[in-house]
């Protein structure tokens, strides 16, 4: 993987954990009921609108949105969605260190499974036109590929 690639993705997990974070550390200063009245429902609003760690969650998460375009703009997707899946890792890992969440066994071995998931899509070659495993199967004729909307960028 070329080292612009690596930069992209890894800026793109990165940027994902750290809004999910901070989302979740803004959103748990938030006072929250059961059956809220509709005037607390606006209180909650303006709370959820103006608190500093949702804003800088939204913030990371856009730029996340971002630089995943930039991924799925040369990259695979099916290389792209599960190399993002590192964020579940990360994201458990901050869970546990930065929040102070409890992890079940049940969740690290979940986690655990993902790394190596993502680990071996990691070996796979990530770029147009099938990778180390082989070439892919066209899902249309070749006929019906020349007229389609849609740019293919394994040709």
């Amino acid at each position: 993987m070329a080292l612009k690639n690596f930069i992209v993705l890894s800026l793109l997990v990165v940027l994902q954990v750290l809004g999910n974070v901070c989302l979740s550390r803004g959103m748990r200063q938030i006072a929250g009921g059961n059956a809220p009245s509709p005037l607390a429902l606006l209180a909650a609003g303006i709370d959820i609108l103006t608190n500093p760690w949702i804003i800088l969650g939204v913030v990371c998460l856009i730029a996340a949105l971002l630089f995943y375009l930039a991924a799925i703009s040369r990259l695979d997707l099916s290389y792209v969605l599960p190399m993002s899946a590192s964020s579940y890792v990360l994201s458990t890992l901050c869970a546990w260190s930065i929040l102070g969440e409890r992890i079940s066994a049940t969740r690290w071995v979940g986690t655990i499974l993902v790394t190596i998931g993502v680990l071996l899509v990691g070996l796979s070659e990530g770029k147009y036109g099938g990778g180390k495993a082989g070439k892919s199967l066209p899902l249309r004729s070749k006929s019906k590929r020349k007229n389609s909307s849609f740019r293919d960028k394994s040709q």
